[in-house]
């Protein structure tokens, strides 16, 4: 269940005849989830999100750089969701069994952040490619909606909600970094106070003893290194930093990382998975001019190889996690088609399919370092 500010908060009448219409577009598809069978809001599915996107259609007053706009010319920003509460979809203390009806009403319950980032990230990965400020306003209106309305700061009431805060934070702090060239001084701002705060909100879960300092640790470098380019702050880039220190401390010599290892039937995909945070990671230490791929005597090379020859054949994992690997082995995203773009002459042929979007890489995260070369530094 996700907690959302009133509807009228920032639009008015405008957003209230939104809800109204996305309320009687899926009146009759409310389900129970969860141990207390709570209801999901009318709205949370995507036919819901479709009419209210399309019936409602209003101007953030405080963001100058859509005041301009037509009034048709960008949908209202689905309602800031400030509460988080979700399911563990594990049936197992490893973390290497999905149970299908945890991850089902898992989903059901992540759909409006899950809809509100994809939209989001298909808009600002539509004005990078165009170069286009005027394209880049209505992303950059939805981006400071839920600034101003304190988004991800409410109760995260699981752990499970507090991973699903940062990496809802990654997506949402690299999209802007495709935008903020375009944003005002008065937006900027409004975000970088915002994304300043939900990353130290963030940062508090792993401040307490036995938090596991895995890959989670790794995505929580991602989104501290891009909120300290986006905001300007130099503590968060620091942060940032020592992630990625971290992270490639934790690399053995033969290119795994115990900590995944240790889930068992799912370690090759959670090697994956840690790649795909510590790529992007790596490109962003790039724009301040280091080379975290050198960390190690090279760990981050090292754990690319390892995995990419996993992923060609999972059967290496099964010896090394000592556990017959889940399959079809699960590549993750973006951090192949990334690396290649900086690295051809390590991977040559991979023969593996990645996609290079994702709402937590804020999209194609081949576009990053076109963002990142372009970036003002105010």
């Amino acid at each position: 269940m996700l907690r959302h500010v009133a509807a009228d908060a920032f639009c008015g009448p405008a957003r209230q005849e939104a809800g109204r219409e996305g309320r009687r577009a899926g009146r009759s598809d409310r389900k129970p989830h969860g141990p207390a069978a709570r209801p999901t809001y009318g709205w949370q599915s995507r036919a819901r999100i479709a009419a209210l996107m399309l019936s409602a259609m209003c101007v953030l007053g405080s963001t100058a750089d859509v005041r301009s706009l037509p009034a048709r010319a960008c949908p209202a920003s689905p309602a800031p969701v400030i509460d988080i509460d979700l399911p563990r979809y594990y049936d197992d203390a490893a973390g290497s069994r999905v149970e299908p009806g945890k991850l089902k009403a898992h989903r059901e319950a992540a759909e409006p952040l899950t809809v509100f980032l994809n939209e989001l990230t298909a808009m600002a990965d539509k004005a990078t490619v165009a170069r286009d400020g005027k394209l880049a306003a209505c992303p950059l209106k939805w981006i400071a909606t839920w600034a101003e309305g304190n988004a991800l700061l409410g109760t995260m009431h699981s752990a499970q909600a507090d991973q699903q805060r940062k990496w809802d934070l990654t997506g949402i702090a690299l999209a802007y970094l495709k935008l903020k060239v375009h944003a005002t001084p008065e937006t900027r701002a409004v975000v970088a106070a915002w994304l300043i705060r939900v990353t130290d909100a963030a940062l508090k879960y792993f401040e307490e003893p036995g938090r596991k300092r895995n890959n989670h640790w790794y995505w929580m470098g991602l989104a501290a290194a891009a909120t300290g380019l986006a905001a300007n702050s130099d503590m968060h880039w620091q942060i940032g930093r020592r992630i990625m220190q971290d992270a490639a401390s934790d690399v053995r010599s033969d290119g795994t990382l115990p900590k995944e290892l240790a889930r068992e039937g799912r370690a090759l995909h959670y090697h994956a998975f840690a790649l795909m945070a510590l790529v992007p990671l790596a490109e962003i230490g790039r724009q301040r001019g280091e080379d975290w791929y050198a960390l190690e005597d090279g760990a981050l090379h090292r754990l690319v190889g390892t995995t990419l020859t996993g992923l060609r054949n999972p059967a290496i994992f099964d010896q090394l996690a000592a556990h017959p690997q889940e399959r079809p082995v699960k590549p993750s995203f973006g951090w192949l088609p990334l690396y290649t773009m900086m690295h051809k002459d390590r991977v040559g042929n991979p023969a593996i399919t990645m996609p290079k979007k994702h709402r937590w890489l804020g999209g194609d995260i081949t576009l990053l370092p076109r963002a990142l070369a372009g970036l003002p530094r105010a």
